[in-house]
């Protein structure tokens, strides 16, 4: 009987042994630590602000006249700080929601007048040095265009801190104190509809991954909200596949375009012949009409397209804890048959 004991207590301590090992293969996620923010930021509405309630700049004025536009810049600590402020235009990111750049490059065709290139931060308000809880209002100035224009021309004013580490030629950004907020350009005719249109879908690299990227344009200038994207790539025949793209909640710029990326994840793209399906469905910003969309077309990848592709992709990650335990594992298995056979043996024995 203590013999027998002694094998179950030597077996569960081998299953102990390689579910604790297995346990380490999951790991532990640090706790999120907020801090808060060094600076705030309050804008001062202007005159020709068309909603006093809103916490942005959502103006109308008269073609051809010109505008100071101010906000006012608050340091709640008790040390010196250096903040940047620059205006940006308004564009839509990869996957949705609507994203800003100081450049121009890279904005939609469609776009005539870019944010940036009717108003700018004055050149004394563009780093603004504050001492300990120190106020000061920085100034910025909008000429409008002389001609008319419809919808709408957005974009936004971005703050973000400075912080030194030690050497003052050395300055380093921190993401953890940065501010935007929105400006919106109201034209002449500011009712207009967004209209999403099909531009393109092409094979891409996204998160160092094979996709397809299915680029759609939001060609007038209003903003379309509360966004629900769904993207479907069906492949037919040998090897036939199916990937999906989802996401609620997005918004899109107006005059901006969007790629939405269907992932293939860590496997393959196989070259052939793929149907895309995409549907959009949101609400116009200025009276929140529920608008939609559907767009179904077909493209060829090919072979060559497909190689590259997939030989610039990350591949999949080996974890080599799950060798090393399997090893483990096999050894006190091996371990604890051997010593059953010994005991089984030496109780033979001792009958006999």
């Amino acid at each position: 009987m203590l013999k027998k004991q002694l094998l179950r207590n030597i077996i569960l301590g081998v299953v102990v042994g390689l579910l604790g090992g297995f346990s380490l293969l999951h790991p532990v996620q640090a706790a999120s630590q907020n801090e808060n923010a060094d600076f705030e930021i309050q804008p001062i509405m202007p005159e020709g602000q068309v909603d006093e309630s809103l916490n942005y700049f959502d103006v109308q004025f008269a073609p051809g006249t010109t505008h100071v536009i101010k906000m006012r810049v608050q340091n709640f600590t008790n040390h010196n700080i250096t903040v940047k402020s620059e205006f940006q235009n308004g564009m839509t990111q990869m996957g949705g929601d609507m994203k800003f750049q100081t450049s121009t490059n890279g904005l939609d065709p469609s776009l005539k007048i870019p944010f940036t290139t009717i108003g700018s931060v004055n050149k004394s308000d563009r780093v603004i040095h504050l001492g300990p809880e120190e106020t000061t209002v920085v100034q910025a100035t909008i000429k409008m265009p002389n001609e008319k224009f419809n919808g709408l021309i957005s974009g936004g004013w971005h703050f973000i801190e400075y912080r030194s580490n030690g050497d003052q030629k050395d300055q380093t950004i921190s993401s953890n104190y940065a501010y935007m907020i929105g400006v919106i350009l109201r034209g002449s005719h500011y009712k207009v509809y967004p209209e999403l249109k099909y531009d393109s879908t092409q094979p891409i690299l996204y998160d160092n991954r094979p996709a397809l990227g299915i680029k759609l344009r939001n060609v007038q200038p209003m903003i379309l909200k509360k966004i629900y994207f769904k993207a479907v790539v069906s492949k037919k025949g040998l090897f036939s596949d199916k990937r999906i793209y989802e996401k609620e909640g997005s918004s899109m710029s107006a005059n901006s375009s969007v790629t939405l990326p269907v992932s293939w994840a860590y496997d393959d793209m196989k070259p052939g012949t793929y149907q895309v399906a995409v549907k959009v469905t949101g609400e116009n910003l200025w009276n929140k009409l529920p608008m939609s969309w559907t767009f179904k077309k077909n493209l060829k990848v090919s072979k060559a397209a497909a190689a590259d592709l997939n030989k610039r992709s990350i591949q999949r990650p080996t974890n080599k804890w799950i060798y090393a335990m399997t090893a483990a594992g096999t050894l006190l298995l091996v371990a604890a048959f051997g010593l059953y056979r010994v005991i089984r043996i030496g109780q033979t024995h001792v009958e006999l």
